[in-house]
């Protein structure tokens, strides 16, 4: 005979596979456009099952968001996709019922979209597909402005989609998609299409497309050393508006790790910055060879200005200025001998300001100086 702390805890290892088997996993988005009047802001919010995800019945729904109450207020239901009597379900029921939508708000600027299933197999959610929720509107106060629409998804209170199964509802688990801000009616100033970074010998190039721009101003070229405290490093003008492919690129010759990562911050012509995606690039090349570099003259005029080094071994090199945007201004292939080394570089040609020099070799680099050049 079964004793009955033995039925219990069988009892609750079955409900808890039942719970585990329940744990899909969704993604949702939002999908926004401003109105032709620009005055209102329309959010439609879709979910699916996550990419590589199985299929599941979609029962109750809770989608909570938070918004830049200095860009957008009022929020209220305009659309309700999923309500009502929905003969033709898929499941064994063959009905959908979901009870009307409501809309409330906890904590401050925070959006609570719910939907609850009253009855049937709830709405059934495929990897392939998105499926629209319903539509929720808010009034456009700053259309420049950023909406800062962030999904909740661990911060009370959290975005919750449930799953129906086996007529018992669980929790599915939310894989959070698209959790970024949208700004300047929808369209971003900068639409990258990709940018990425090759080493060759001690230089690292980047390259990097945009599909189209909007009042765009410039792009600032970030680098780091740790992939999270980044300098600038250069920059770069953009083509201001464009909805052609424009191609850019930048020359890196002060890398100072082997590990190297680099982004961009797109600045448009109001001073709107966003960030690129972060990027690593590696290289081989070191510091070597070369001793510390005594520059002279120290501001230079219109004269040639000096390097003086000691090698530890022949080789072919190039002598390069550089600006302080990191751009070779100038430079010169050079012949190094073992021993003390001197050259020369004209700087007739440079405008007065700030420059570095250096020397490189092949797999190798010296440090860089700096040098000013007046009237």
């Amino acid at each position: 005979m079964i004793k009955l702390k033995h039925v219990s805890t069988l009892f609750a290892l079955i409900l808890f596979g039942l719970y585990a088997q329940g744990q899909a996993q969704y993604d949702v988005q939002f999908l926004n456009t401003v109105g032709c009047d620009d005055s209102t802001l329309f959010v439609d919010i879709e979910v699916k099952a996550a990419d590589g995800a199985a299929g599941f019945f979609m029962s109750e729904q809770n989608y909570r968001f938070s918004y830049n109450r200095a860009a957008l207020a009022n929020p209220t239901i305009t659309s309700q996709a999923l309500t009502g009597f929905l003969p033709g379900g898929p499941g064994l029921m063959g009905f959908t019922l979901y009870s009307p939508h409501n809309l409330t708000g906890s904590l401050d600027t925070v959006v609570s979209y719910n939907v609850e299933l009253q009855g049937g197999d709830g709405t059934f959610l495929t990897p392939e597909a998105w499926v629209r929720v319903g539509q929720v509107s808010f009034d456009l106060l700053a259309p420049d402005a950023c909406y800062d629409l962030s999904w909740h998804e661990s911060v009370f209170p959290p975005t919750f989609v449930g799953e129906l199964l086996n007529n018992e509802r669980f929790d599915a688990v939310g894989m959070l998609y698209n959790n970024v801000s949208s700004c300047a009616n929808c369209l971003l100033p900068m639409e990258l299409m990709s940018f990425e970074g090759f080493a060759e010998g001690c230089r690292i190039d980047l390259l990097w497309k945009t599909a189209s721009e909007i009042n765009t101003s410039h792009v600032v070229v970030q680098r780091s050393i740790n992939g999270s405290d980044f300098e600038d490093i250069g920059q770069v003008t953009a083509a201001g508006n464009s909805t052609t492919l424009q191609t850019y690129s930048f020359s890196d010759y002060t890398m100072l790790s082997a590990d190297n990562y680099y982004r961009l911050e797109q600045v448009d012509q109001d001073g709107f910055t966003q960030y690129s995606e972060v990027i690593q690039v590696k290289t081989t090349c070191i510091e070597d060879n070369i001793g510390t570099l005594d520059v002279f003259p120290n501001p230079v005029r219109n004269d040639d200005v000096n390097m003086r080094f000691y090698s530890n071994k022949d080789a072919t090199a190039t002598a390069i200025i550089l600006n302080v945007e990191g751009k070779v201004i100038t430079q010169r292939e050079v012949e190094i001998i073992e021993g003390v080394n001197q050259i020369n570089l004209r700087t007739s040609e440079l405008t007065a300001g700030t420059y570095f020099i250096q020397v490189e070799g092949d797999g190798w680099r010296s440090s860089s100086e700096k040098f000013v050049k007046i009237k």
